[in-house]
């Protein structure tokens, strides 16, 4: 019996320890220079919370108020070694402790292993491929690549010193996060020769590492966001001829950074608020340092390392890069995007009401976009969709519920037509939001209301539409005005339309666009749930039916697309969609709301459809969105997502 006990003991020893023993460590090696080094200082990171798409993930590492530190990753970076929290970007600035990209790498490679992970960091700001990180195939090793060799192997050697629990299970290095560029970038030949020489550096550390298909993440230079142009976008497509080397499909991958850059404090810096001592806190509350640091932007850090994570679960096989929310058709799908919107905008925008004029470049603007907030008065958005501005103007127009708004042309000089319901008025103005010329209600004193919903001006001539009284259009000369009153505008004695349901005839004629390029306008003829088209001389010439109770608010045009905002969703029940109409058939419908989880987007008021003159990764023209929302006001830039 005592040998069976010692047999039975000396079989199960063994397993049990077999059992027992430890996985290898998963390691990831973080190269590059400053950026990997990171300069996101510690405080603006809570500003994460406050983006309606990724505010959740400000939950993975923060709690009760305090930042989380891992257990289970750990984190070297020249030294600096433990736990993985924040603090492991670059030194302490005087807006305190740093990250870089490795806080939210390490969280997505955390959350996705059961094994321990280890992060070596091995970054130093200023360095090239060129000459610093010049792989030895290429004529080096250059300083940097081999202090970066030097110091990958003097963690490896000593694991145990980094984390604690390490019980010599040995390792497995299992990817390599790069993330550098600027310095190659502002040389044309350094940009020019990158592609080569960094293709050889992968092939160099794989060879150096032993892992002949060693999983490469390489961080896009995302600096000044899609805006960027010139050097850097040079050198994004240097980096992206990397990543599309044929022997690298599906071990190499670019993560696209530019994607996350922040309009909010990029428009801070370029208003010199970090500089005024009075304004500054707002933005060393989001950012801390200049557009090559990324503004310093914990935000913007976090969320690329977070993308950069879970690229590198996808390489290895896991799940990759979550799909961003978006609602839409196949091929025309949208994602929400944050706009840079001033504090009196934010203010107000309860009240938001009217409509948006673009001023298209076809017809010789900017391709800006405008419209008129009550308590605000006129507010500019910038060709791309990023940044508003505040113009403000005369008291009549700040205190005015404008309801919509056009653009007017006087040879070079630009003005904008605004339609007031409350005020029943049609004021035109500058582009400072000087009243040049108001035309009255044209019935008159003690006449009929004049609750006129939108404006637009066809080949010379002015239409408003009368939507919320009798549903007449008026028709006006913009420029005329009373000899003895130049400044009061003028109706011509010509009208049609008038409230029913036969053509010619509006429920509620809401909305009132031109069709560029031609004599026709749109009526969004709200009540009867539908858009009907009309010469210039009120001849209907066709229109688009829709489902009873969805109350198209208006139509916006561009080329063979077209936007229309709808007040209710089918029957009247469901919440506000944007109907994307291609050759005049529904393409695509898009629910704010639903399927984007933005929250009070249950009436839409108006959308505006731009083509941007700078396209996306894929080299293919981008289209966006914006839309207005009623009760309570919303305002939100939606971006095409390419399949």
């Amino acid at each position: 019996m005592r040998h069976l006990i010692l047999l039975v003991f000396v079989v199960m020893i063994p397993a049990l320890v077999l059992a027992d023993a430890p996985a290898p460590v998963k390691v990831f090696i973080l190269a590059g220079q400053s950026n990997m080094e990171g300069k996101g200082a510690v405080n603006t990171l809570e500003y994460l919370g406050e983006d309606p798409e990724y505010g959740h993930l400000l939950a993975d590492i923060q709690k009760d108020g305090e930042w989380i530190v891992r257990d289970d990753v750990f984190i070297d970076y020249l030294g600096r070694s433990g736990p993985l929290t924040v603090g492991y970007g670059s030194k302490p600035g005087a807006h305190g402790p740093r990250i870089g990209p490795e806080l939210a790498i390490g969280t997505v490679l955390g959350d996705a292993f059961d094994e321990p992970v280890l992060l070596i960091k091995t970054a130093w700001g200023g360095k090239d491929v060129a000459k610093d990180f010049l792989p030895p195939s290429m004529g080096g090793p250059g300083e940097f690549y081999s202090k970066m060799m030097e110091n990958v192997d003097r963690v490896l050697n000593d694991i145990q010193s980094v984390y604690p629990g390490y019980q010599d299970q040995g390792y497995e290095i299992c990817g390599l996060v790069w993330f550098q560029g600027w310095n190659d970038m502002v040389d044309k030949d350094k940009t020019a020769a990158y592609a080569e020489r960094f293709t050889a550096f992968i092939d160099d550390v794989r060879q150096h590492w032993k892992v002949e298909q060693l999983p490469v993440v390489i961080g896009e230079l995302g600096s000044g966001g899609f805006k960027a142009s010139g050097g850097v976008a040079r050198f994004r497509a240097a980096q992206a001829q990397v990543a599309n080397v044929d022997r690298f499909q599906g071990n190499v991958k670019m993560t696209h950074t530019a994607q996350y850059w922040d309009w909010n404090a990029d428009q801070l810096y370029r208003d010199d608020v970090w500089k005024k001592e009075e304004e500054r806190h707002k933005f060393y509350r989001i950012a801390s340092d200049r557009p090559y640091h990324y503004l310093g932007s914990g935000k913007i850090y976090y969320l690329m390392g977070w993308a950069m994570g879970h690229d590198m679960k996808g390489l290895l096989g896991l799940d990759g890069l979550p799909a961003r929310k978006s609602t839409g058709g196949e091929f025309y799908r949208f994602a929400h995007r944050v706009v840079h919107v001033p504090e009196l905008v934010q203010q107000n925008i309860k009240g938001a009401h009217g409509g948006f004029a673009v001023d298209r470049i076809a017809d010789g603007g900017d391709g800006s976009t405008w419209f008129c907030l009550k308590g605000v008065g006129l507010v500019q958005i910038d060709p791309e969709l990023t940044t508003m501005k505040v113009i403000g103007g005369d008291d009549a127009i700040v205190n005015a519920n404008v309801h919509n708004s056009c653009i007017l042309r006087q040879g070079n000089k630009r003005l904008l037509v605004l339609p007031s319901d409350e005020a029943q008025k049609i004021y035109i103005v500058d582009d400072k939001g000087k009243v040049m010329r108001t035309f009255p209600n044209p019935y008159g004193d003690g006449g009929g209301a004049f609750r006129v919903c939108d404006v637009e001006v066809v080949e010379g001539l002015m239409f408003a539409a009368n939507g919320y009284a009798d549903n007449v259009i008026f028709i006006a000369d913009p420029f005329a005005g009373k000899t003895e009153q130049p400044d009061v505008g003028v109706w011509a004695p010509m009208s049609f339309g008038g409230r029913g349901t036969a053509h010619g005839k509006f429920g509620t004629a809401h909305g009132i666009t031109a069709v560029p390029g031609t004599d026709v306008f749109t009526i969004a003829d709200r009540a009867n749930a539908r858009l009907e088209s009309y010469t210039r001389e009120g001849r209907y010439i066709g229109g688009i039916q829709f489902e009873a109770g969805t109350m198209p608010c208006d139509v916006d045009y561009a080329g063979n697309l077209a936007v229309v905002g709808c007040l209710k969703g089918a029957g009247g029940k469901t919440p506000a969609p944007i109907h994307l109409l291609q050759d005049g058939n529904i393409a695509a419908t898009l629910n704010l709301q639903k399927d984007l989880g933005l929250e009070g987007w249950t009436h839409v008021h108006n959308a505006a459809i731009r083509v941007l003159s700078k396209p996306g990764h894929l080299g293919i023209p981008r289209v966006m969105i914006i839309a207005s929302g009623w009760n309570p006001g919303r305002i939100a830039i939606l971006e095409q997502v390419m399949p």
